[in-house]
């Protein structure tokens, strides 16, 4: 919670822009100002400071997304689809600049802590409750370091004094906090505000909602949520539209890599089938939260599923041990997202704050707006010879532009993102 004044501010500045864009009905892509809005706040997480202001544009996000847009398409089929002989060379040299950059900015924060307690401002207790991801990592840094190299407290003082081995692997975290923390969030939060005009229904429960708890006034209900954030806690129907977003729309999914020894556990008979040499296990997420054990009409939008007291499937297993680890958006186990509180209570704070002011339509460049697709039963029937939308892919007479009945549908650009970079028009709510 100790966040939440960071995720509040910078949710209001975001707001700012989407008025002028609502204010002049242009087309726009909505994921890079949703990049933007994460990127503030993941920068604040892991430097302590606002490095990623919305309005201005940094060379550590900047090579990032270079960096993303160098991976091979994932809708590649063929091996020889979006061969580049200099990939390899450009990934190397854009490496190289990110590094530098990420290291630059590790150093300033370096020298501010000297300074700090070269002042007496930042005594060793403060220290220790510093929260940033770097005052994380060099606090453990200097602890081990305690009483080696002549320093009595094992003090990182200047750049020099951190070891190379140490900033490397710094370095390679915040990379990894920055990407995870920026696209993922954002583009949940462009398929949570596109999935709330398409679901009326759902968007009026959580207006109800917001309204019950929260100030009409977005200045008033930003100054609620900075005096007692806690009271995010208490939006159920909000967090529910967020979890059934990321149940429809997982962002990532993850790999486990064969282990000596290893096995997988079959559910029925709970035999154990050895993992042969070199298997490696993909959990996906997004066939998972299509169990119909769980996930009664999976394909539908129904954030009550969620909420036991409201569930529409009472006879569904999402609530009993067999389905305890059904959800599963951020993973599970040891090597799940460390960033998934801060996860929810972004998308809350989010919905709390823009959900009632905007309305947000796709609309694709040459197509029709606000167009929806009627649901399916099933992927497999929607692209199926009985449907006139099948029968046309199979005769060529048109792309495929939708994915369960989403023309939101996701492609794979680094992680999971909204076809097109989600484009569309923003319109203001009534009241």
């Amino acid at each position: 919670m100790s966040l939440a004044d960071t995720m509040v501010d910078a949710t209001l500045t975001f707001y700012d822009i989407l008025r002028t864009k609502a204010e002049t009905g242009e087309r726009f892509e909505l994921q890079p100002y949703m990049d933007k809005l994460t990127s503030e706040i993941i920068g604040r997480v892991v430097f302590d400071k606002d490095v990623f202001p919305q309005r201005k544009s940094h060379p550590i996000i900047q090579l990032l997304t270079q960096r993303v847009r160098l991976m091979p398409s994932s809708d590649a089929i063929f091996p020889w689809q979006g061969v580049d002989l200099l990939r390899p060379l450009k990934l190397f040299l854009n490496g190289r600049k990110l590094d530098s950059a990420i290291s630059k900015e590790l150093d300033e924060k370096i020298r501010r802590r000297s300074e700090q307690r070269a002042l007496e401002e930042l005594t060793e207790s403060h220290v220790a409750k510093k929260r940033s991801i770097i005052d994380i990592a060099l606090n453990a840094c200097e602890k081990e370091a305690s009483g080696i190299n002549g320093r009595s407290h094992g003090q990182i003082m200047n750049p020099q004094d951190l070891p190379k081995s140490v900033r490397s692997d710094i370095v390679s975290s915040i990379k990894t906090f920055i990407f995870a923390g920026t696209d993922t969030t954002s583009s949940t939060l462009c398929w949570v505000i596109y999935l709330l005009h398409r679901y009326p229904e759902a968007f009026a429960k959580l207006k109800a909602e917001l309204d019950d708890y929260l100030p009409h006034n977005l200045a008033d209900a930003a100054a609620r949520i900075k005096e007692d954030p806690y009271i995010m806690n208490k939006l159920e129907y909000t967090a529910a539209v967020f979890r059934e977003t990321l149940r429809i729309f997982p962002p990532a999914s993850t790999l486990r890599y064969e282990i000596p020894n290893g096995y997988v556990i079959e559910r029925e008979t709970k035999a154990k089938i050895p993992m042969l040499p070199g298997t490696n296990v993909w959990c996906v997420s997004h066939m998972i939260h299509r169990n119909k054990r769980f996930f009664p009409q999976p394909l539908e939008f129904i954030p009550e599923r969620f909420i036991p007291s409201q569930t529409p499937f009472p006879e569904a297993e999402l609530f009993t041990e067999a389905g305890k680890d059904a959800f599963r958006p951020f993973e599970k186990g040891p090597r799940n997202c460390i960033g998934q509180e801060m996860a929810m209570l972004e998308g809350k704070i989010f919905l709390a704050l823009i959900a009632r002011e905007f309305d947000f339509v796709l609309e694709h460049p040459g197509e029709d707006p606000n167009v929806r697709y009627p649901t399916p039963e099933s992927t497999v029937e929607e692209f199926s010879e009985s449907t006139e939308y099948g029968r046309a892919i199979r005769e060529g007479k048109v792309n495929r532009d939708r994915v369960e009945g989403h023309r939101a549908f996701p492609r794979h650009l680094g992680s999971a993102s909204p076809d097109g970079g989600c484009p569309g028009r923003l319109y203001f709510r009534k009241r």
